[in-house]
């Protein structure tokens, strides 16, 4: 009977295993169905493609804390479902200052909200502009990226899109993507030039 039984994955084994090979946790196999991390993810996926709620200013915070509880990383540091209080980086490009994080991640939402709202750009151009505003501010000591693509997927999700994956394969495409909008749409800590969007 294993011969005709091909492996095959969900679109939520998929979304979780691709996830968690780009930003792997140390100390964790998150692709493995039983390590606590592979479960807090896919708890996290189920509550961001539930249809029952819309994106609220207090999101990240939400599946963050759902995506790193009893992660000790995060639970030694406080930082689960919080917002960073020390400086990180992307490669050798530091993120915006940890005071920062509470005007721009209020900005985040208020741009996300109206691009949603007016749908002026096509659904996947709103989603990916929200994920790129998001990851630059990178507001969380660790686990932006995970956080991130599952935000992309909400706002997916909420415009009636299918969820997408990003595949571990492309992860140089999807940083090259980020840096891109960093460089354009970010400048001296705030965001310019989105009045395009």
């Amino acid at each position: 009977m294993k011969q005709i039984l091909p492996r095959s994955h969900t679109f939520k084994h998929s979304f979780i295993e691709e996830s968690n090979s780009i930003d792997p946790q140390p100390g964790y196999d998150g692709n493995h169905p039983h390590c606590p991390l592979y479960i807090n993810h896919m708890e996290a996926l189920d509550f961001m493609l539930n249809t029952d709620w819309e994106l609220t200013k207090h999101t990240p915070l939400d599946v963050h804390r759902i995506l790193t509880k009893g992660i000790r990383y995060f639970e030694d540091r406080g930082m689960s479902g919080i917002y960073r209080n020390c400086d990180v980086f992307i490669g050798n490009e530091i993120c915006p200052s940890p005071f920062r994080i509470p005007e721009l991640m209020e900005t985040w939402h208020t741009i996300t909200a109206e691009m949603m709202k007016t749908q002026s750009m096509s659904p996947l151009e709103i989603a990916w502009t929200s994920h790129h505003m998001f990851e630059v501010i990178h507001p969380f000591i660790d686990g932006n990226g995970r956080t991130g693509r599952l935000l992309l997927n909400k706002i997916l999700v909420q415009l009636d899109q299918d969820p997408v994956i990003i595949k571990y394969s492309e992860r140089y495409h999807y940083y090259d993507a980020i840096t891109f909008f960093r460089d354009h749409y970010f400048e001296d800590g705030k965001f310019v030039n989105l009045e395009i969007f």
